[in-house]
């Protein structure tokens, strides 16, 4: 049997901030009948997957309207329309009291089945309000089963935030494991805020579940381990077309590697040069299991180039390159030579008003970009990763 060891002979890679790779789909075409949806929308690609995979569905005008606030009844559907639950049967086995004639009746029962929601220490569900972002987070958290925090390691992933003292006491390990995870989304200019009991939005929920459904192949909760479908090894996170030639295992230009990034960063404060470390956050590994970048591989790095953001002038971006391996397992012949990344910032929303938020970013601009502790950013390879491949008995 063959082992993977590593001599990466180049990478040169674009840092992408935004939506989670998803190597075993090609995202097709959005949907047409969503014109307030373009492609250059911060919920266009999380809602676009979810649209072509029948999770989420329009209006009845052809608009997705990502701003629209949801349900707790329709939040739990879409999960389990998202987790492929939809048309299990499962037995009764929770109570509530106030969905007994409710649509979602049978939709909260699986969900409730699989630990996704719970309801209130009244037996109510409450299926009519809406549900909010920490809600959010707490529910698609439960498809997962993340490394146990204590309350001081969640509150050190949360204080990123300005208001994370608004995190309820019992939702505060669970907020800290989200963030440690990427499943948070923070909607472009409210980067600094968590806004935890604010009611979550259509395209932020899209955003929630697109994250889920990357981790839950890798961590699933242990009533789901058995339901979801894999599309991607035991052993890691799978990346598609990787060939061999000879000696060496060749990953293709345009893989997404997603790593997480140790540091805080933002547009308006960040130094060039500031120093940053980038690690896989899983193992990457082919389709017949074999490892050609190791979980926790630390990959030293500087920003390069920083753009600040000046009203009226521009928008703010910057570009980090990666030099080489801190940790390699013990494999020395692992170096990465060459890697660069230029993030450039979003829209910044101003809610419910799309016209002023084109109008801010095209026109008046400054916006800001960040980059938050523990963030996942999915490098984009431009040119093939060959990596050196020894069998056994050659070690």
């Amino acid at each position: 049997m063959k082992k993977i060891f590593f001599n990466i002979i180049a990478i040169i890679a674009l840092a992408l901030v935004s939506a989670p790779a998803m190597a075993q789909y090609e995202l097709e075409q959005g949907p047409s009948s969503y014109p307030d949806l373009p492609p250059d929308h911060w919920a266009y690609e999380a809602v676009t997957f979810l649209t072509d995979n029948k999770v989420v569905v329009g209006y009845p005008d052809g608009l997705y309207r990502p701003d629209q606030k949801v349900t707790r009844a329709e939040f739990s559907t879409m999960v389990i329309k998202a987790l492929g639950l939809y048309e299990k049967e499962t037995p009764k086995l929770f109570e509530y009291s106030d969905i007994e004639n409710h649509w979602a009746n049978r939709n909260i029962q699986v969900a409730s089945y699989y630990g996704l929601v719970n309801g209130y220490p009244n037996s109510m569900f409450k299926p009519n309000a809406d549900v909010t972002r920490i809600e959010a987070l707490l529910v698609v958290l439960n498809a997962l089963k993340p490394e146990p925090l204590d309350a001081e390691q969640a509150r050190n992933f949360v204080s990123i935030y300005q208001d994370y003292t608004e995190i309820p006491n019992w939702a505060l390990i669970q907020a800290g494991q989200a963030q440690m995870l990427g499943l948070v989304y923070n909607t472009p200019g409210h980067e600094t805020t968590l806004e935890p009991l604010r009611p979550a939005t259509r395209g932020e929920l899209a955003k929630f579940i697109y994250n889920m459904l990357e981790a839950v192949q890798k961590i699933p909760s242990d009533k789901l381990k058995d339901e979801v479908k894999k599309t991607k090894s035991e052993t890691g996170y799978v990346l598609d077309n990787v060939y061999y030639d000879e000696d060496y295992a060749v990953i293709p230009e345009g893989t997404i590697l997603p790593m997480t990034i140790d540091t805080c960063m933002n547009t308006a404060k960040v130094q060039e040069g500031q120093e940053f470390v980038a690690k896989a956050p899983y193992n990457f590994v082919t389709r017949e299991k074999l490892i050609v970048v190791p979980v926790g591989l630390a990959v030293s790095g500087k920003v390069h180039k920083v753009t600040r953001p000046h009203k009226f002038l521009s928008n703010g971006s910057m570009a980090l390159t990666i030099s080489n391996v801190i940790d390699n397992k013990g494999h020395e012949d692992l170096q990465v030579v060459s890697a660069v990344g230029e993030r450039k910032a979003d829209m910044r929303i101003i809610r419910n008003d799309p016209y002023l938020t084109r109008t801010r970013y095209n026109v008046v601009r400054g916006q800001n970009e960040y980059i938050h502790k523990g963030q996942r950013i999915d490098f984009v390879l431009l040119e093939p990763l060959r990596v050196k491949v020894y069998n056994k008995d050659d070690m």
